[in-house]
């Protein structure tokens, strides 16, 4: 055939099967990788963290508390144990240095040994706290000048910091995406979403600093602390912990009633 509008393109029906040729590869891909991500992967991080998690070795002398991994963050009361440098490592010394009861550790951040913590809605015993939570993208923002919340924040008139925080048309809810510490217990009344969060914090002139996610709720207090960094993906892995079992502990929340964190 000689007519140029054909050459070097084929023919029509050759041309259609082409398209199908190539958008059918295209097809098989694709419902390929849909089957990968719904059916393969999941299963897969579920046993690699299964398998990191069994990789802790047990501490016979004084055993781990049972059904727990302290996979959230502790806030400034671990620290750094640089002698060791996998999570095996880091259980073992601990579990052999008396005055070490808690344990966590992060590829980025390496081993943490430190005192006796209490985890998630625990209220009795020591001070230090640890979340339940692995760390997770939040939304939040300060209503107070804050060296954490904005640049040059010495220059700021606090009025109009908080007038700015407190209007939906100006506020700025991923200021800290990262999980802050130092807001209390959960606002079941403003958990419904990140504005009602950010109105109820604005609605308390004693209020300074608020954080909400669709999982967790509501968090907000004077002020927060402790921002986890979210420049780098890794800063919302989970770590691998965990604590010795204390007898004079009793591990209740508020109520006096036994408290326990969900494995999932």
């Amino acid at each position: 055939m000689n007519d140029p509008k054909y050459q070097g393109h084929g023919s029509v029906s050759s041309r259609i099967q082409r398209w199908m040729a190539l958008n059918g590869k295209f097809s098989v891909v694709l419902a390929l990788a849909c089957f990968l991500s719904v059916f393969i992967l999941p299963p897969f991080k579920v046993l690699l963290s299964k398998t990191i998690s069994s990789s802790v070795p047990p501490c016979d002398r004084s055993p781990w508390k049972p059904n727990e991994d302290l996979r959230g963050k502790c806030p400034g009361d671990l620290k750094p144990y640089e002698r060791a440098t996998s999570v095996s490592e880091c259980a073992s010394s601990c579990c052999a240095d008396d005055a070490c009861i808690t344990w966590q550790y992060r590829r980025d951040v390496g081993c943490l040994h430190g005192p006796d913590v209490r985890i998630g809605m625990e209220k009795d015993g020591t001070p230090a706290w640890c979340s339940d939570h692995p760390p997770q993208r939040w939304q939040g923002q300060y209503l107070i000048p804050h060296k954490e919340g904005q640049q040059d924040h010495e220059k700021l008139d606090a009025a109009d910091v908080r007038k700015g925080a407190c209007d939906s048309r100006t506020w700025n809810p991923e200021e800290q995406i990262g999980q802050c510490f130092g807001l209390g217990d959960v606002r079941k009344d403003a958990s419904g979403s990140a504005e009602a969060c950010m109105k109820a914090c604005c609605d308390d002139k004693e209020c300074g600093a608020w954080q909400w996610t669709k999982e967790l709720g509501c968090f907000y207090g004077g002020g927060m602390h402790g921002c986890q960094k979210n420049a780098d993906p890794i800063a919302f892995e989970p770590f691998i912990g965990r604590r010795k079992l204390l007898d004079s502990r009793q591990y209740t929340d508020a109520a006096g009633k036994p408290w326990q964190m969900k494995m999932k």
